[in-house]
């Protein structure tokens, strides 16, 4: 049997170290604002992978995006593939979890620039300390989600996506993928 030799350069790939647990984050949500900005790619990334989970569930299949893309997922329903963008919030302020849809970084070259129309089709808005996720086809730059609506989004995580899907006009949603939920 021939054997492959490695290329040169990725040798390094896998002789990396793992990356350390990290003892500044077994306290979440209960994080300094430091704490929290400095590791915002991996809250961010833990928002996505719950988005994809609560999909999953209820039949429906998504396809994570490179993230240079304004959109972190494809969606796939009822026949359509849907752009979504998420965005994640650690912990609640005043009674609401606070979402700015806002695309870029305040350092980057570029720095903070407002969505284009034909960016995305839908948001998911994830509450990652409650662990719960809101769907919605508005395209508001400001999104919140009140402390208040916690019990309604975990007890049925899915009427939200189909509440977006209608505002959408994507048809047949319950009937297309025969999820559980979407009872107003």
């Amino acid at each position: 049997m021939k054997k492959q030799p490695p290329l040169r350069g990725f040798e390094e790939l896998f002789d990396s170290e793992e990356p350390s647990y990290s003892e500044d984050l077994r306290d979440f949500p209960n994080l300094s604002r430091n704490t929290l900005a400095r590791n915002a790619k991996w809250f961010g990334l833990a928002g996505e992978h719950f988005v994809d989970s609560i999909l999953f569930r209820f039949g429906l299949h998504s396809s994570d995006l490179p993230e240079m893309l304004p959109a972190d997922r494809v969606v796939y329903f009822a026949g359509v593939g849907l752009r979504m963008q998420i965005k994640t919030a650690c912990r609640p302020r005043n009674g609401f979890f606070h979402f700015n849809l806002v695309k870029g970084y305040h350092r980057s070259p570029t720095g903070v620039r407002h969505y284009d129309r034909e960016d995305f089709d839908i948001v998911g808005l994830v509450a990652l300390s409650e662990n719960v996720v809101k769907f919605t086809a508005d395209r508001r730059q400001s999104h919140r989600i009140a402390t208040s609506e916690i019990g309604r989004l975990r007890a049925s995580p899915c009427t939200s996506f189909m509440h977006a899907m209608e505002d959408l006009g994507v048809s047949n949603a319950l009937a297309a993928t025969n999820a559980p939920g979407g009872q107003r």
